[in-house]
């Protein structure tokens, strides 16, 4: 049994993180440009309460959920996450599980970019580090340990992705 813990982050944490500020912003600068622009116009006040539901959805679906710890056991990983901010429990097989490195690039470089794992069961999909909980070295850490359970090679295009990991972790510290 192996287990990995991020840091927990709360709702608030969650809601109010840089990105979603900036989203916030440019939903504000836009909303005004429209009403200050031509607020008779009644399709442009919808067009604006449409757009504000939007972003609504948007950044309740990207925000509601976090995974902050996950243990390996032998045949089964056992995930720990908070919904909104219910705690929830979930074992999934090893087996029928599928895992994706993936990353968020930045304009900032490889030191901006997020790098975070998608878990694929036959049922639901789970992705670890969206809010940059655990560290990169986790990162890589957690999926060679998938790998390893599952006994999978890594191919060419997880190892270039491990390998931009590693020069966030040595350029980037």
């Amino acid at each position: 049994m192996k287990t990995f813990e991020a840091e927990y982050r709360s709702l608030f944490q969650r809601f109010f993180n840089i990105i979603n500020v900036i989203y916030l912003e440019y939903f504000i600068l836009f909303a005004s440009c429209i009403f200050i622009l031509k607020p008779a116009k009644p399709y442009l006040i919808i067009f604006g309460i449409l757009l504000f539901i939007i972003f609504i959805v948007l950044v309740i679906n990207n925000n509601k959920t976090n995974i902050h710890r996950i243990t390996f056991h032998e045949n089964t990983i056992e995930l720990q996450g908070v919904t909104f901010n219910e705690e929830w429990k979930k074992s999934i097989s090893i087996k029928g599980t599928k895992i994706f490195l993936k990353s968020k690039s930045s304009k900032h470089g490889i030191c901006g970019a997020t790098f975070y794992i998608q878990l694929k069961n036959t049922n639901k999909k789970f992705s670890l580090n969206r809010f940059q909980t655990f560290s990169d070295q986790e990162i890589i850490e957690i999926f060679n340990e998938f790998k390893n359970r599952k006994e999978e090679k890594i191919i060419i295009d997880e190892k270039l992705i491990v390998n931009r990991i590693q020069e966030k972790i040595e350029k980037c510290q």
